[in-house]
C-alpha cells in the first residue's frame, strides 16, 4: 500500500480517536456533575410505591 495512504488512514484513525476520547470524557464530566435523584423524599411529600401502588 502506499505510504502516503497509510499516513492519512493513520492521522484519520487519530483523529477519530482523540473525537471518541473528548466526547466520552465530556459525557462522564456532565453525568459526574449532574445532581443526584437519589435520596430520602421530603417530609412534607408522600411518595407512591410503584411496585405495589400504596402510598408511603
Amino acid at each position: 500500500m502506499n505510504d502516503t495512504l497509510d499516513r492519512w488512514i493513520q492521522r484519520v484513525t487519530l483523529a477519530a480517536l482523540l473525537a471518541l476520547t473528548a466526547a466520552l470524557l465530556t459525557v462522564g464530566a456532565l453525568l459526574y456533575a449532574a445532581p443526584s435523584k437519589a435520596g430520602p423524599p421530603d417530609a412534607g411529600s408522600r411518595t407512591q410505591d410503584i411496585l405495589t401502588g400504596t402510598r408511603r
